[in-house]
């Protein structure tokens, strides 16, 4: 009675401090409210002053600076104001709006570039690399968000052709680390990478465009310097002609010595323009080369990590993964089109026993001669699997149960004769193997699965190493 009081009276007391942890809780909940409070209504009231300011300029980024004051005195819901930042972002990108400070030095190519064309060039790339980030961002684990906010900050920078070396680099570095840190079906990482790649060489593509815009352009100016030594020669033949003409020659001498230095001061100009567009045009070529490397490495990293992801690392047969990706691909055509296909269930028979007689080591190697003997029965199109443990699955397609049976029983037939020697001793293995085919009212591989399953259990209640159809 005295221990049931004891007991009680210490009950009594962790509810007295839990109440009290409650209490303390609930207190520090209502100072966050509190302090969350008092901003919420400081941002409100003075962020909307500082848009107004923004929103007076009449273009799009102050369009949006105002729709965002709206919204937050309003008390907009967080997903719209959400829609509006991303509005405001968008607008930075296609007004070149960006921080004041750190601005690189014009070079040549920029001070020559005042038409309007290489400016809007400028800006379709800015739009188009910054849709590849929003498409990253929106396919990406939240994980790479910080590092695709520091590709749309550089982008917000770029002022030169060139600059966009650095965000294709940034973006494959990305995309590399993705491919190796993902557990994703292949295929569609595969897929995905593909689209993104396309959607860098369209990219590229404009890019060339523009170089090639280049060399026209110094062509056309070289086609008219050639006019003009024409002409200039011209009017120094005609002087030469008006020998009585003194202020005639003199004006004429005049003019043709302005035209020369002039065309000398362009020539010098249109050198320097041609080797820059040179040099670029060479480090685009060089930075595309280095691109479709870059994919070819990737697509070797990507195809060699999916064979490993997809193989029994004892035996060298496929897993369970790659299984379950098969008969759900097989399963999907019999539904579909209804084309049959047969399962194989392969039990190596008193397997435990050999473990415990001979050690692991022999029954991993008894697993491995399994697949090193079944594997050359098999065609290319079956898969031959690691189901788990001693048990092994073959997915046979277009093959109806009788088919499937002659295959078995050779498989059967072949590891019987397996025998090791351990210790002057003679180790043997065989196999119970079930087969069953798809037939109507399968809903799923499972199905299936369980009638072959039924086969190698029956097989065992008659004695083993045997073949049995269910």
């Amino acid at each position: 009675m005295a221990e049931q009081r004891g007991d009680k009276a210490e009950l009594e007391a962790e509810i007295v401090k839990l109440r009290a942890q409650k209490d303390r809780l609930l207190k520090e909940l209502d100072e966050v409210e509190a302090q969350y409070g008092h901003l919420d209504t400081l941002y409100r009231r003075y962020f909307p002053i500082i848009l107004e300011t923004l929103s007076q300029d009449g273009t799009a980024f102050g369009d949006a600076c105002s729709q965002l004051g709206m919204a937050m005195r309003k008390k907009a819901s967080a997903t719209k104001i959400e829609y509006i930042f991303g509005q405001i972002k968008t607008a930075m990108i296609q007004e070149d709006i960006g921080p004041a400070g750190g601005k690189k030095k014009k070079g040549l190519f920029s001070s020559l570039r005042k038409n309007s064309s290489e400016d809007q060039l400028m800006n379709n790339i800015r739009q188009n690399y910054h849709d590849v980030v929003n498409h990253l961002k929106s396919t990406l684990d939240k994980k790479y968000t910080r590092k695709l906010d520091a590709i749309t900050g550089t982008l917000l920078k770029t002022k030169e052709i060139p600059d966009f070396d650095e965000i294709r680099e940034n973006i494959f570095a990305l995309i590399f680390l993705y491919i190796s840190e993902t557990s994703q079906d292949r295929e569609k990482v595969n897929a995905f990478i593909r689209d993104i790649v396309a959607r860098i060489f369209e990219i590229e593509k404009k890019l060339a465009s523009s170089y090639e815009q280049t060399t026209t352009l110094i062509s056309s100016n070289q086609g008219f310097e050639s006019i003009l030594n024409e002409e200039m020669t011209g009017l120094k033949n005609s002087s030469d002609v008006s020998q009585s003409l003194d202020d005639l020659k003199e004006k004429i001498s005049l003019g043709l010595s302005s035209i020369e230095k002039a065309l000398q001061k362009k020539q010098k100009v249109d050198k320097a323009i041609s080797q820059l567009a040179e040099k670029s045009r060479e480090s685009f070529t060089s930075g595309f080369t280095r691109l479709k490397q870059e994919l070819q490495v990737a697509t070797k990293y990507t195809e060699e990590l999916e064979k490993k992801l997809n193989e029994d690392q004892l035996t060298g047969a496929k897993n369970r993964r790659a299984y379950d990706k098969k008969i759900e691909e097989e399963m999907d055509r019999f539904l579909r089109y209804k084309t049959i296909f047969s399962l194989l269930v392969i039990d190596a028979d008193k397997f435990k026993n050999i473990n415990d007689t001979y050690g692991h080591a022999i029954g991993d190697r008894c697993l491995q001669e399994i697949i090193k003997r079944t594997r050359p029965l098999l065609r290319k199109n079956d898969l031959l699997a690691r189901y788990g443990g001693e048990e092994f699955a073959v997915i046979m397609p277009e093959t109806d149960a009788q088919g499937a049976k002659i295959v078995a029983e050779k498989i059967r037939q072949t590891i019987e004769k397996i025998e090791f020697l351990y210790k002057e001793k003679t180790v043997r293995v065989t196999v119970s193997i079930g087969v069953s085919c798809i037939r109507e009212g399968d809903k799923s591989g499972t199905d299936l699965f369980e009638r072959a399953d039924m086969a190698v259990y029956k097989a065992k209640e008659n004695g083993r190493n045997q073949v049995m159809v269910q």
